[in-house]
């Protein structure tokens, strides 16, 4: 984020000065600011410091709320209040064990937070994403449901050039399924055993050659021994006998 150097983006971190606060006090000049030089969007991300803190719905048209699955128990969700205030819901990291219980947990709480009892699953806006992953189709269906929360909210319409799929695609097979999220380690173990079995071989091998020598060579050690004994029998004889 900090790199980013282009006419039409500008970033700027500003610390909050207080382990309280979620946002900088100057937060809302700052939007200001930008309004002024032209932007069209502007983002604002918030610390995150807790459960109670929901400031940021004061500064923002729309509200995103991002979590992961590692939230603890499903009665933390009473306590998170962005879970009230947030037009969308983000899980992401969605590629770690328990992120589809995660998704109906918080899914649940959203209908009892807003009392949507009869809503369609699709329409509870609550995604899946792995931010990590390349062309994700929960990152996708995320993209289209704030183009289209924008749209509603302050009546902005964006022209798109690419065509995404309807519907909800979180759940969808990913490239690395979740139950081989140690394939790094499982690749390493199975080169570790490869190369022991390499050692091994090689050895069997070097001890079979060693043993084809030795071999050869009483070969012909039998080979002398029969020479001389047919040669000179009889000294050969008494120098085996002594």
């Amino acid at each position: 984020m900090n790199a980013i150097s282009h006419s039409r983006a500008y970033m700027r971190s500003m610390a909050t000065r207080n382990d309280h606060l979620a946002l900088s006090k100057t937060a809302r000049e700052a939007i200001s600011i930008c309004k002024a030089a032209g932007f069209d969007l502007v983002i604002l991300e918030s610390a995150g410091v807790g459960q109670s803190d929901a400031s940021i719905v004061d500064y923002c048209d729309l509200s995103l709320y991002v979590m992961t699955p590692e939230y603890g128990a499903a009665s933390q969700l009473e306590k998170i209040n962005m879970l009230d205030y947030a037009d969308l819901i983000c899980i992401n990291k969605f590629d770690k064990p328990g992120a589809l219980d995660a998704l109906q947990d918080v899914k649940k709480q959203y209908r009892r937070n807003h009392q949507l009892w009869t809503a369609k699953e699709e329409d509870i806006p609550v995604v899946g994403t792995i931010a990590s992953q390349f062309n994700d189709a929960g990152v996708n269906e995320l993209f289209d449901r704030i183009v289209k929360a924008i749209q509603s909210k302050t009546g902005i319409a964006w022209n798109r050039t690419v065509e995404l799929p309807e519907g909800n695609s979180t759940g969808k097979t990913q490239i690395i399924p979740s139950k081989q999220v140690r394939y790094l380690s499982e690749v390493t173990e199975a080169i570790q055993a490869y190369d022991q079995w390499v050692v091994s071989q090689s050895t069997i091998a070097s001890q079979l050659y060693q043993l084809e020598g030795a071999g050869q060579l009483l070969e012909n050690v039998k080979a002398i021994i029969d020479e001389k004994s047919w040669n000179c029998w009889p000294i050969w004889s008494w120098e085996i006998s002594n």
